[in-house]
């Protein structure tokens, strides 16, 4: 049986302990999306990360996704 790869949100300004968990990458990238976009509407900017990893201890320093706000709201997913 193969352990369980989880996908980690990471928003800037936050550390490692903060992150949080979701079992697909779609649902991070919801999550941000809602955060950015929400911060947006104020004319303030977020960008974010996602680490796939097993546990949070197994978090890097270096992510495996960068995320952004497109200029028409949509959300980067860039792999680093």
């Amino acid at each position: 049986m193969k352990p369980r790869i989880y996908y980690w949100l990471l928003l800037s300004g936050e550390t490692e302990d903060d992150a949080v968990r979701y079992r697909t990458k779609r649902e991070a990238i919801a999550d941000y999306a809602g955060a950015a976009q929400e911060l947006a509407r104020y004319g303030q900017t977020i960008d974010g990360c996602i680490y796939v990893a097993r546990m949070r201890d197994e978090i890097v320093d270096y992510p495996d996704f960068t995320l952004s706000l497109g200029p028409r709201g949509g959300v980067r997913c860039e792999p680093c």
